[in-house]
């Protein structure tokens, strides 16, 4: 079997974090597409504008979403998808993973996380350095999940919510789509859909 070659989409903080899993983890990884001029390392070429990307799909190809904007990763996911080329995942060789976790599509799990027995980590989930998920959480498509945070057994978050830096859930928190965590919040209760909450005990300050 041929083996893959990666390419990534979006070389902002985040995709370089996708890179440094991919190549820390042996991966071949061709470059990436953006639409600036980033930072890159030597050994990884900018290959175009992300409109580009379709120019070098083909079986071998891989593409992974790269950007920690949770609607664009959505949007571009769809196109590869329509396009019939494959999603890669990302997962950090110092991430602790069990087997019997599940992850999705397209998904990014970063150095220092753990990962428990029967989590599901859905398509497109992002999971930044150092995050705890615990046994039977379940992270919905395209959420965004900052460093530090830590979600013991049963938590479950929703499509597109985004969760800052050291926050913390309750055992079988549900935290709704769309919805808006902030840094260091302590979630003692559940989160509506499109809400924003934050503080220790958290409390909702808007509803989209």
């Amino acid at each position: 079997m041929t083996r893959p070659v990666y390419v990534i989409l979006g070389a902002g903080g985040q995709g370089r974090d996708v890179l440094d899993a991919l190549l820390a983890s042996g991966r071949d990884v061709a470059g990436v597409f953006d639409d600036g001029d980033p930072p890159l390392p030597a050994a990884v070429p900018l290959l175009g504008r992300l409109d580009q990307w379709k120019t070098v799909a083909s079986p071998e190809v891989e593409f992974m979403p790269g950007m920690g904007d949770s609607h664009l990763r959505l949007e571009l996911a769809a196109a590869i998808r329509a396009a019939g080329a494959a999603l890669a995942t990302a997962i950090h060789p110092a991430a602790v993973m069990s087997p019997r976790a599940r992850i999705g599509a397209g998904a990014f799990v970063a150095a220092g996380c753990v990962i428990a027995p029967e989590a599901v980590i859905g398509d497109l989930v992002f999971l930044n350095a150092n995050c705890s998920i615990d046994h039977d959480c379940e992270l919905g498509t395209a959420a965004q999940i900052s460093p530090g945070v830590t979600f013991p057994g049963g938590v479950r978050v929703g499509q597109g919510a985004f969760v800052g830096a050291g926050a913390v859930a309750l055992p079988g928190i549900r935290i709704g789509a769309r919805a808006v965590v902030g840094a260091g919040a302590v979630v003692t209760k559940d989160v509506p859909d499109g809400a924003t909450v934050a503080g220790n005990p958290a409390r909702e300050l808007r509803r989209a």
